[in-house]
């Protein structure tokens, strides 16, 4: 005995087919919206590509700014260092090989004569009793004379100004 087919497998097959177009529209449009994006993202990433390419166009014609600073006279600048200038103010006072009374005699020098000071005084002051009533607790200060001799004189002997300094005893 053969059996017919009924409408059961119909319906089943029906359903089945329903689902499958279903599922393909499903597919389809899902397929359709995520190639969608990727255009967008496609398209976005290519205008960003075409302003990167612009702004370097733009920034490829300008030069830098030179902000160095030029002198304004080119040639070489020199420092020039004042030397101070001490007058002497006693006359024949004893120019010494070192700071104090028992180093030996380099020179003599005279009243404002002009000596350059070298920026170096000694540790300590020595007192010395340069007349009657004159008694000086000073340092002493290394200079160098016009000829270019060197050497130390007592600090109350010399100062910035020319004047002589009254009271002292000379042999």
């Amino acid at each position: 005995m053969s059996k017919k087919p009924g409408l059961l497998p119909k319906v089943e097959i029906f359903v089945i087919g329903i689902f499958f177009v279903g599922f393909l529209m499903w597919a389809v449009s899902k397929c359709s919206s995520t190639k969608r994006r990727y255009r967008e993202q496609a398209a976005f990433e290519e205008a960003e590509q075409a302003r990167a390419d612009s702004l370097e166009r733009i920034t490829a014609d300008i030069t830098p700014l030179d902000t160095t600073i030029k002198p304004i006279n080119p040639e070489p600048y020199v420092e020039k260092v004042r030397v101070p200038i001490l007058y002497i103010t006693v006359n024949g006072v004893n120019m010494r090989s070192g700071p104090g009374l028992n180093h030996r005699i380099i020179s003599r020098l005279q009243l404002f004569e002009e000596v350059e000071f070298l920026g170096e005084v000694s540790d300590s002051t020595q007192e010395i009793r340069l007349g009657e009533n004159l008694v000086a607790n000073e340092p002493w200060v290394k200079v160098k004379t016009r000829k270019g001799q060197q050497g130390w004189v007592y600090g109350a002997c010399v100062d910035y100004y020319k004047h002589e300094l009254e009271g002292v005893e000379t042999e």
